[in-house]
């Protein structure tokens, strides 16, 4: 059983269920030897059940330590294999569904090198001078909102400053890393899930034209927050428009409410939001004297309000026939958020990947990699446990835990033996962790659950060991 920052549940108590979770993310990865893959399901399962950013604070003994200090610095278990392995399985996870959201994001790993020496590299602004990696992520979601995992990384340094030719021309810049995931990721859709549809989620930073391009060239789905004001026309010699005046004057379809959390001095409110959409062709301007034009469905949703409203001008090649179509898109854009819910509880908390002391760029992609996995799975069972509360808590919980939460807190009319439903037997650990109900503004947060975790874990040990006294 393990704790995870950000989004923290139960991880099975017993070594036999996170190994077989383990073996499920990197039993598959091509090692050249069986030997390898065992001691990398036995390092994962290590994590899953004590996650920590660094090595000797998941293994305990000396040998262990330094049986995984060999294994993260063995250039024969490569940082690729590792991850083809563990993002192959996301996407296997996603055959049940027709179609599933991919959230793509851009982040990095603060890594300190005050003494030198770490293959690491400018992360920021240059002028900064902090010191990481960078990475661009996809994360598997399922129409309902739950995250499958990680389908697809790319790691880089930045060893030197950006120019104006990078943006110019994007194979040559950091845009390269993001164009190389998306073939990678819809390959991998392609050979281990065939019948399922994935639809890419990207963020503002992503509207450029080469991202585009090439979700035309591949016949893709995708939805991108537009941030430029592009040149809207059939072809070269037609009238043209701006995108956002298109936006303004596209036919009104619908509206809906939507509750605006709190934002600085702004008060929590609810929003009425009117939702436009039109079809548009976009003028990209892939070189200095030449122009491809592609289709794009425009959304455009925008609160009614005077004084800085809500607004989202999406992009999209879902089809867009009905203000049903329209919210499907602004849906299916809310999922990318879930990435970021992932980087939370991949570099924060108990996970703390970022504390590595690893010095090797392969060793730390290979450690961040294990972490991401562990991450993923704590986020997934976490919305499990918040969108099916019904369940039965027998789904994501051995009877172990369950006995253990019920003897610590001794809720009435519950008795060893039993089985609760899952959101019951989340919200008890919460209560074990000091989760005070509604005076805290909302449901049991990841804090209070990783509290009462702790102590889960400790107790349901102690019964399976009594038991066999």
């Amino acid at each position: 059983m393990g704790v995870l920052d950000g989004f923290t549940v139960v991880m099975d108590a017993t070594a036999a269920a996170v190994r077989d979770w383990a073996e499920e993310e990197f039993g598959h990865a091509e090692l050249g030897d069986r030997r390898r893959v065992d001691r990398v399901v036995r390092l994962a399962s290590r994590i899953a059940m004590a996650p920590a950013g660094t090595v000797t604070a998941v293994v305990s003994t000396s040998a262990e330590r330094e049986g995984a200090f060999r294994l993260l610095s063995n250039p024969r278990v490569s940082a690729a294999a590792l991850a083809d392995a563990t993002h192959r399985a996301a996407v296997r996870r996603a055959k049940e569904y027709p179609w599933v959201y991919v959230a793509v994001d851009g982040s990095s790993l603060s890594l300190t090198d005050r003494v030198g020496g770490r293959e690491v590299g400018c992360i920021g602004a240059w002028k900064d001078r902090a010191w990481g990696l960078l990475v661009v992520s996809a994360l598997a979601v399922s129409p309902d909102g739950t995250p499958l995992g990680i389908c697809g990384q790319q790691w880089w340094a930045r060893t030197q400053r950006s120019t104006r030719k990078d943006s110019r021309y994007p194979m040559q810049g950091e845009l390269r890393y993001s164009l190389e995931l998306f073939e990678q990721v819809h390959a991998r859709f392609a050979e281990e899930a065939p019948e399922v549809v994935p639809w890419y989620q990207f963020d503002r930073g992503f509207d450029a034209w080469a991202i585009l391009q090439l979700a035309h060239r591949l016949n893709a789905r995708i939805t991108v927050r537009a941030t430029f004001n592009r040149q809207c026309r059939e072809h070269r010699r037609a009238p043209r428009e701006w995108l956002f005046d298109a936006a303004q004057r596209a036919p009104l379809l619908g509206s809906y409410e939507l509750e605006i959390p709190a934002k600085g001095a702004e008060p929590a409110r609810i929003g009425r939001i009117e939702v436009r959409a039109c079809r548009v062709t976009l003028e990209l301007r892939v070189a200095r004297k030449r122009r491809e034009y592609v289709p794009m469905n425009l959304v455009y949703a925008k609160e009614v309000r005077d004084k800085q409203p809500l607004q989202w001008l999406l992009l999209t090649t879902a089809p867009v026939e009905s203000f049903a179509d329209a919210l499907a898109v602004i849906d299916g854009y809310t999922a990318r958020w879930r990435i970021e819910e992932f980087h939370r509880a991949w570099k924060r908390g108990v996970c703390n990947v970022e504390d590595t002391q690893l010095r090797s760029r392969q060793a730390i992609i290979k450690w961040a990699t294990l972490h991401a996995a562990v991450a993923a799975r704590a986020i997934r069972l976490a919305y499990l446990a918040r969108e099916r509360p019904d369940e039965s808590a027998s789904v994501e919980f051995t009877q172990w835990e369950i006995d253990a939460v019920i003897a610590l807190l001794r809720p009435k009319g519950a008795k060893r033996g039993e089985v609760p439903s899952l959101g019951q037997m989340v919200r008890w650990i919460a209560d074990l962790g000091g989760y005070v109900g509604k005076s805290s503004g909302g449901p049991p947060g990841p804090t209070v659950i990783a509290r009462g975790l702790s102590k889960v874990e400790v107790a349901a040990l102690a019964l399976r060991n009594f038991a066999k006294m």
